[in-house]
């Protein structure tokens, strides 16, 4: 009989939260249960990756990661530039100089935080690039609602 791939998916994910949820849990039971789910006709490679991820459930989880004040400076940035503010060509400069300062920073991070800090710049291109060649004619006045 075949591995229940989602079945098995879906119960390890409900394991893991409730492992991982701060409160008591049983997790010898909770490992047993998802090796019930596991048929012992199972192909090799289910049997392995299977219990790879119910002995994964007892370790503990990673600590949150510690950023930098280079990545809450760039953040901050960010905040600020969204949503940008003014006419077409302001909210254009705004996002463009929000990339660019963010881009600074980046510059100066160290290389494990490098990438996700540039990662913030992409909505901000994406916004400044739709509002350079926008899909549909910009406008200052509301769509309607059936509310009115």
């Amino acid at each position: 009989m075949p591995l229940d791939i989602p079945a098995f998916n879906d119960a390890f994910g409900r394991a893991r939260d409730r492992v991982r949820g701060g409160q008591a849990a049983d997790i010898p039971a909770e490992q047993e249960k998802l090796r019930a789910l596991v048929p012992t006709d199972a192909s090799e490679h289910d049997q392995t990756w299977t219990a790879r991820l119910i002995a994964r459930l007892a370790e503990p989880p990673a600590p949150p990661r510690q950023w930098s004040e280079l990545f809450y400076e760039a953040d901050r940035i960010h905040a600020a530039a969204y949503p940008p503010r003014g006419s077409t060509e302001e909210k254009i400069a705004m996002l463009a100089d929000a990339r660019r300062r963010i881009w600074e920073i980046a510059d100066r991070a160290s290389e494990d935080e490098e990438w996700d800090i540039r990662g913030m710049t992409e909505d901000l291109q994406s916004m400044e690039e739709w509002l350079r060649d926008p899909s549909f004619p910009l406008t200052d006045v509301p769509f309607p609602t059936s509310d009115a």
